[in-house]
């Protein structure tokens, strides 16, 4: 019995060093590698506590939906899914009404991410033969990014939600 309770309590202080995060140092190699947890890569903040993000901190399905103007148009509305890969390339297909007019269609794009996690977005449209711009913040661990367009003549704001 006390085997066991000592078993079971050299797992959970391994564990709890894992989900924290332990650097291990292998002398044999010249390079030394680093073993981090998921738990400790979504908690990755700055010394003033702010979280930092990457490229992976945008990553799989996401619902959008946003609303605004484009000059000479009138209104804009749309809604669909994107995929974001964590390596900087999305797609997505779209339901969008342009001054009145429904259609749908696709896109891809790349994406950045800086480190205080904003990132920028350029899509592709191929249906109509030109690329959008745009800007956004991660918030909430990665499940929600806020965006706005930053085209000339173009004022959207909308929001991408993780599903």
């Amino acid at each position: 019995m006390k085997t066991a309770i000592r078993t079971l309590c050299l797992i959970i202080f391994l564990v709890t060093l894992f989900l924290i995060g332990v650097n291990v140092e292998d002398s044999s190699q010249d390079s030394n590698r680093s073993f981090i947890s998921t738990a400790q890569a979504k908690d990755n903040k700055d010394s003033a506590g702010c979280r930092r993000c990457t490229l992976a901190s945008l990553k799989g399905c996401y619902g959008y939906s946003y609303t605004g103007t484009v000059q000479g148009f009138g209104s804009i509305a749309a809604v669909g899914p994107i995929n974001f890969d964590g390596e900087g390339n999305t797609s997505a297909t779209y339901s969008v009404n342009l001054g009145g007019t429904n259609f749908q269609g696709s896109f891809t794009g790349t994406y950045t991410v800086n480190d205080d996690c904003t990132g920028t977005i350029t899509i592709n449209l191929p249906r109509l033969g030109i690329s959008s711009n745009g800007r956004f913040v991660i918030v909430e661990e990665g499940k929600e990014a806020p965006f706005m367009g930053t085209d000339p003549g173009v004022t959207v704001t909308g929001l991408a939600r993780k599903l």
